[in-house]
C-alpha cells in the first residue's frame, strides 16, 4: 500500500476492511517490530497492537505510551491469552463509518503512540493463514 499522507493511508485501509473474509489478516508494520494488526473473525474483528512482549529492548513502550494506548481504547495484555494490546469489535458486516474508525485507530496508534513519522515507513501485509 502506497500512501503519501496519513489520511490517504487511513482511507485505503478503510476501503479494504468491509471486503475481508473470515480468517483474513491485515498488518501495518513499521521498523522495530511496531505494528497494529487485525483478523477477521466470524462475528467481528480482533485487533492487536504490539506490546513490550514483542518489542526489542530499545523500543519498549514507556508508561506514557501505554497510557496513550489505554486512552485510545486498547485493552492491556492479559497473559496467557492476550500477549499484545487488544480490542474486539463485534460488528459484522462493517458499515463504512465503522471501517473508517477502525482504520483510523490502527493508523493513529502507530503514528501517535509508537512514533512512526511517516506513512512511507509502514508496510501493509495482508494474508489468510
Amino acid at each position: 500500500m502506497s500512501a503519501s499522507s496519513w489520511e490517504e493511508l487511513t482511507e485505503q485501509l478503510a476501503d479494504r476492511l468491509p471486503r475481508l473474509e473470515v480468517g483474513d489478516v491485515v498488518i501495518l508494520e513499521a521498523p522495530g517490530n511496531r505494528y497494529t494488526e487485525l483478523v477477521q473473525l466470524t462475528d467481528g474483528l480482533g485487533l492487536d497492537a504490539v506490546s513490550n512482549n514483542f518489542l526489542p529492548p530499545d523500543g519498549r513502550l514507556a508508561p506514557e505510551q501505554e497510557a496513550g494506548l489505554r486512552a485510545k481504547g486498547w485493552q492491556p495484555p492479559d497473559e496467557p491469552g492476550e500477549l499484545n494490546w487488544w480490542l474486539r469489535i463485534k460488528k459484522w458486516p462493517l458499515h463504512s463509518r465503522d471501517a473508517a474508525s477502525i482504520a483510523a485507530l490502527m493508523v493513529s496508534t502507530l503514528r501517535e503512540v509508537y512514533g512512526v513519522a511517516s506513512p512511507s515507513e509502514l508496510e501493509l501485509r495482508a494474508f489468510k493463514p
